[in-house]
């Protein structure tokens, strides 16, 4: 049963749409935010535990990897899934599978998203 917080990131309003709607529509709490910045600011402002940060990994302000690392370090145990158009990026592979994140590849479907979301947040059970 779907459940949990949601900290949805990215610079592309649609993309934050379809997020937010398919997220939503699936039974979870979604925090949206436009970049990096407003990611850290949503974070501090919500009262409860996040349970899941979903980020974009390139966006012009702060990078999904920055973004993750700091509230990494302010709540251990965060689970993390970047979702990338650069996925071929040796950066991006080489942070991932250091930090033991997921990453999913855009273009993506919503059944994707939501059972990778899933997978991320079983995990966090375990």
């Amino acid at each position: 049963m779907p459940g949990g917080t949601i900290l949805a990131v990215d610079d592309d309003r649609a993309v934050l749409g379809m997020l937010e709607q398919a997220l939503r529509g699936a039974g979870y709490r979604v925090l949206l935010a436009h970049s990096g910045w407003s990611a850290l600011e949503a974070f501090e402002n919500n009262a409860g535990r996040v349970d899941l940060l979903l980020t974009d990994v390139i966006m012009p302000d702060l990078t999904g990897p920055v973004v993750a690392e700091r509230l990494c370090a302010r709540q251990p145990g965060l689970q993390v899934l970047f979702i990338s158009g650069f996925h071929d990026a040796d950066l991006v592979q080489r942070f991932v599978s250091r930090k033991g994140f997921t990453l999913l590849p855009k273009p993506f479907t919503v059944e994707s998203l939501l059972r990778v979301v899933e997978e991320s947040l079983s995990a966090l059970q375990q």
